[in-house]
């Protein structure tokens, strides 16, 4: 396994293994892609509420979806939200994409959970950003955010999970047929 350069990630794109729609040149780095934020985001609908996803089938109800104001996604402070990614990408089956928050968003307070993007994905990804500072932050659509690292695999395989295909932000599956 090694993780792919520029020069192969252009490669990939030019002969369609990767899709990245809309795609934008700047978007390619190094190392990896960076990817811009969306329109769309959603937050929970409550707070200090007990969830347990165990006992969930659709969590609908508890997320609203919204879409930027003014161009403007206001992150409260200690709050929690989910993003999308302007683009919807296709990923080869045999590479896989791990996902990093551009560290000059970080320096800002903010942070993502380890994400993975499974060989075989496609769809907008989803992502899960917290704010840990104690202040308001600002984010535009359209801005680079999510710095995805690609790696190859030894061999291939299919993406066959719920959020194949996904479009915009889209909210986390219930757990209650794992129990």
């Amino acid at each position: 396994m090694a993780i792919l350069t520029n020069r192969e990630i252009w490669e990939l794109i030019k002969n369609k293994k990767l899709v990245i729609e809309p795609f934008d040149e700047n978007i390619v780095r190094e190392n990896g892609l960076d990817l811009r934020i969306g329109e769309e985001y959603a937050f929970y609908s409550f707070e200090n509420q007990v969830i347990d996803p165990t006992q969930i089938e659709d969590s609908k109800d508890f997320f609203n979806i919204v879409k930027a104001q003014d161009r403007k996604i206001i992150v409260k402070p200690n709050s929690f939200i989910l993003l999308t990614t302007l683009e919807y990408v296709k990923f080869p089956e045999n590479i896989v994409g791990f996902c990093n928050l551009r560290s000059t968003w970080a320096r800002y307070g903010l942070s993502i959970p380890p994400t993975v993007i499974d060989a075989g994905f496609e769809g907008n990804i989803t992502i899960e950003l917290v704010n840990a500072s104690k202040n308001y932050i600002v984010l535009k659509p359209g801005l680079r955010f999510l710095h995805v690292i690609l790696v190859e695999t030894k061999s291939e395989v299919k993406y066959l999970g719920k959020y194949l295909k996904q479009k915009g932000v889209t909210l986390p599956k219930g757990l209650k047929e794992e129990i």
